[in-house]
């Protein structure tokens, strides 16, 4: 016979899903942004339901994105983000991320009018390089680099984290601007190409995603679920003789970032806007009858 009521769960799971859209259940604007629910018994109580039936609920809202749970910490209302779509390769409108300051961030993440980019003051320091940047630099295990570290923000929220490396002996050679913890205004690039003579004539990426470590947890507001983790570009740049110059490293939130790259004829609509034209981005909603218990 087919089901003429809407299940209990369900009942339950869309009175806490209309709760947290209308804010009564919203996330905190605080450091972590993170609201928690009400402790199982509580919701058992206060909607006269067993505790499987409660459970079907929550799972349902997690596959829906609404909340996370973490062992031993209880259930949390989950900030729904923004997607902000960012292309890694477009060279056909000359947009080189990390090559011009951070003018790229306005146009090649394809931010409306009425968003806004800022970023933070320079940090530089003079350190080891990990086994990633002396990979890609072609440097020996033990070599200094410098780093040149910002915290980049969107509408004055938390959005990626970057940092250059160049080899040390860049400042003693010609450029010593990259000691300096201020903008270089032209872009590193360019100004290598002016001290040094190096010009970019291509890029590589590596691409992963991985669990963020406990500041990467600080900036972006994430917890310990399994859907916390970021994405960490690694670009290194190369001379025309070959020569690999400068590595970027750049750190962004997986749940409010999708990473586009385009190769031969795009409709410039499509390298102007990536991920305008795409249908609903939202999860499917399939029922959790068969994952959890039912009440």
């Amino acid at each position: 016979m087919a089901r003429t009521t809407p299940l209990r769960w369900r009942d339950i799971a869309d009175d806490l899903r209309r709760r947290i859209e209308s804010g009564d259940l919203a996330p905190a604007d605080g450091a972590s942004g993170r609201q928690p629910l009400p402790p199982e018994k509580d919701l058992e109580q206060h909607y006269r339901a067993s505790r499987n039936t409660i459970r079907d609920a929550l799972a349902w809202l997690r596959q829906q994105g609404y909340v996370v749970s973490e062992q031993g910490r209880g259930t949390f209302v989950v900030r729904q983000p923004d997607i902000v779509h960012v292309t890694l390769r477009a060279a056909e409108l000359g947009l080189t991320p990390g090559a011009v300051s951070s003018e790229w961030y306005n146009r090649d993440a394809a931010i409306p009018a009425n968003r806004n980019a800022s970023v933070s003051q320079v940090k530089v320091e003079v350190q080891e390089g990990s086994k990633v940047v002396v990979r890609y630099l072609q440097m020996k295990s033990g070599s200094e680099f410098i780093s040149r570290h910002q915290e980049i923000f969107l509408d004055d929220r938390p959005w990626v984290l970057q940092t250059s490396f160049y080899p040390l002996e860049f400042a003693t050679s010609g450029a010593s601007r990259l000691l300096l913890p201020r903008d270089i205004p032209e872009g590193a690039v360019a100004y290598l190409g002016e001290t040094l003579g190096y010009r970019e004539v291509g890029f590589h990426d590596e691409i992963k995603a991985r669990v963020p470590d406990e500041n990467e947890k600080r900036f972006f507001s994430l917890g310990d679920s399994a859907a916390s983790i970021v994405f960490e570009t690694v670009r290194t740049a190369y001379s025309a003789d070959g020569d690999p110059f400068r590595v970027t490293v750049t750190v962004w939130p997986a749940d409010r970032t999708r990473l586009h790259y385009n190769d031969g004829k795009v409709p410039m609509d499509v390298l102007r806007a990536p991920g305008q034209a795409a249908a609903d981005d939202s999860p499917p909603t399939p029922s959790p009858d068969g994952d959890a218990e039912s009440g």
